[in-house]
């Protein structure tokens, strides 16, 4: 998946489709890839985790959460009663959550709200979890039955840690303060296998520019990471000078930021899942405007494999109103400079011995 961010002389964001970011092993044409996306992944399964979150006077943090793991078409059934009290000493409250797997039949005195949810595994492979979820929240009923007041069926996908805010109920006004509002929250990743959890992934990742005349510049990282476990990089930008042109006050130029994580899991017959994901971002000298793209790979690979993934440059700067025209040509030079360079990743990862 591609998204674009465009930064405008204002400081604003946007989201635009006019400069798409594709990004793959082989550049196919202005905006596609070839082979984009899941490549001979296995399915994993998943670690879930249903919690709660709790806002007391200016501090929000987790009440009570459970975490299961489940296979990929199986089912898990959580309820989630939430009491109230007055805290020891006064001047506050505490909470008392209950994360149970069977049906909420009656809803204690103190119940300020109730959750129950059904979360399905639809799909799970490396950085890429899909969840069916059916939830619903309820109140309690005066003579203590469960009533339903808010829910809904909803896909979620999520990439492994990620975070999914199910449902947010404001305690308004406060029925103990400072008590101010509840959620219920989800979260999914990998569940390891025992039997690989210690091994650990060593990768050397080069960022590569090209530019005309075979002239190149290069930066390098080299990272050791545990099984499963997510490796940030953020390379040094990329910095070059563009011809001057008509109306300017000096030399023109542009700079290239690319930055992403990497994260690897040995198989059990030694070959390697890779999941890539980077983002570039162009902008101008002057940093007026900045414009750029993320995208992903994952694949499976054999020890020691190198693998390429080319950046490519954008298409056209954001316009804004009252631009001269001497602006516009120095941003369109800029561009045409920027295209006509290569800037790719290129990873090779092993297992640590």
């Amino acid at each position: 998946m591609t998204s674009m961010i465009e930064s405008s002389k204002e400081r604003k964001t946007s989201i635009g489709r006019y400069a798409a970011v594709a990004m793959g092993f082989v550049l196919v044409g202005s905006g596609l890839t070839r082979g984009d996306g899941e490549e001979d992944l296995a399915s994993a399964k998943v670690r879930l985790e249903l919690g709660v979150l709790a806002t007391m006077s200016a501090a929000t943090s987790g009440v009570g959460s459970l975490t299961i793991e489940r296979a990929v078409g199986e089912t898990l059934f959580v309820s989630v009663p939430v009491q109230l009290s007055a805290s020891p000493g006064g001047g506050g409250c505490a909470t008392n959550v209950g994360l149970n797997l069977s049906p909420i039949r009656q809803m204690p005195e103190g119940t300020a709200h109730a959750w129950e949810a059904m979360l399905t595994v639809k799909t799970a492979t490396l950085e890429r979890i899909e969840l069916e979820v059916d939830w619903k929240r309820y109140a309690r009923g005066a003579e203590g039955e469960p009533r339903t007041v808010a829910g809904d069926r909803r896909s979620v996908y999520l990439r492994e840690g990620e975070r999914h805010l199910l449902d947010f109920v404001s305690l308004h006004p406060a029925a103990l303060q400072p008590c101010y509002s509840l959620a219920l929250e989800l979260k999914a990743g990998v569940a390891e296998d025992p039997a690989l959890a210690e091994r650990r992934v060593a990768y050397d990742l080069w960022l590569v520019d090209e530019g005309p005349g075979g002239s190149s510049t290069t930066r390098r990282s080299r990272m050791t990471a545990k099984h499963g476990e997510k490796r940030d990089f953020d390379f040094e930008p990329l910095r070059w000078s563009v011809p001057e042109g008509n109306g300017d006050v000096g030399p023109a130029g542009a700079k290239t930021h690319v930055s992403g994580h990497v994260r690897g899991r040995v198989t059990s017959d030694g070959s390697l899942e890779l999941a890539l994901l980077a983002a570039r971002y162009d902008s101008p000298g002057n940093q007026h405007w900045a414009i750029g793209g993320a995208g992903e790979k994952r694949v499976r690979v054999g020890a020691g494999e190198t693998i390429r993934l080319e950046l490519p440059a954008p298409r056209e700067a954001p316009r804004h109103p009252g631009e001269s025209a001497a602006e516009i040509e120095a941003d369109q030079r800029i561009l045409a400079g920027l295209r006509e360079r290569t800037v790719s990743l290129v990873l090779t990862a092993r297992p640590v011995e």
